[in-house]
């Protein structure tokens, strides 16, 4: 945080329309609490309690440099795009802001998987491990964390395991085409809701007898996270990246509509 200046927070969450999910709320609002630093939570999702509703606060309060913390897994559409050019749209002359990466490859979510999966292994032997993930067929980076993370599971846990995205190639059904193993079914993500449901439903389709793992819901683990991010700081949220978002949003779309020719 530049010196001088009056911190601020903003938490993101990817929220739904139609209504304030309850999720990972009370969580959060203990780790303001307990921070001591005028914040707000905003959601990107639904017209309550909007990201924009959540920098106008965090500016009434005083703040003059707004730390953006995403409490979202993956760098996708949500972090890379739609967070900077809506935060910079509401930002007050002379106030700044700064947006974090997102969680998934924090080294406290990482442990959390590793002694996860480590338990479930050791409970549930002879399964494949099945990990999934959102899916964006915009960037190749959740893609490659996912199979880094993979990799480093097969070593560390010694049993198969499995990659696969809810939306975007390669999907559940096209990974489980490649085998019949009873399953261990971690979902990243950081919520119980819909789309974690619509995971468990595809893959007991396929494969009725799979065990399912919690996903981050209201866990610590959230937590530790976002304090990691908070040490490690993030980019600057300026017209320079804005205009750059613009850029790479013509460009896919440039890019989709040649494969659809």
């Amino acid at each position: 945080m530049p010196t001088g200046t009056n911190e601020g927070r903003v938490y993101v969450l990817h929220g739904r329309k139609g209504g304030v999910p309850a999720s990972n709320i009370d969580l959060l609002n203990r780790f303001i609490e307990e921070s001591g630093v005028p914040s707000a939570i905003g959601f990107l999702e639904g017209d309550q309690q909007t990201l924009e509703d959540a920098v106008r606060q965090v500016q009434q309060a005083g703040s003059t440099h707004i730390t953006v913390v995403p409490v979202l897994l993956y760098t996708a559409t949500h972090v890379r795009w739609d967070i900077p050019e809506r935060v910079l749209a509401v930002l007050d002359p002379g106030v700044q802001a700064t947006e974090l990466p997102p969680l998934a490859d924090t080294k406290a979510i990482e442990s959390y998987l590793d002694a996860q999966l480590s338990d479930a292994v050791r409970q549930h032997p002879d399964r494949t491990v099945l990990l999934v993930v959102h899916g964006t067929g915009h960037f190749d980076g959740p893609w490659n964390h996912l199979q880094a993370l993979v990799s480093r599971l097969r070593e560390k846990l010694q049993v198969p395991v499995l990659g696969a995205n809810l939306i975007a190639e390669p999907k559940i059904a096209t990974v489980l085409a490649t085998t019949k193993a009873p399953l261990l079914v971690q979902r990243l993500f950081l919520t119980d809701g819909r789309l974690a449901n619509r995971i468990e439903n595809l893959v007991r389709e396929i494969q009725p007898d799979s065990v399912f793992l919690p996903t981050l819901e209201d866990n610590q683990v959230i937590l530790d996270a976002i304090s990691e991010r908070l040490h490690e700081g993030g980019r600057d949220i300026t017209q320079e990246v804005v205009d750059t978002v613009r850029e790479e949003r013509e460009a896919d779309a440039r890019r989709r509509a040649a494969k659809t020719k």
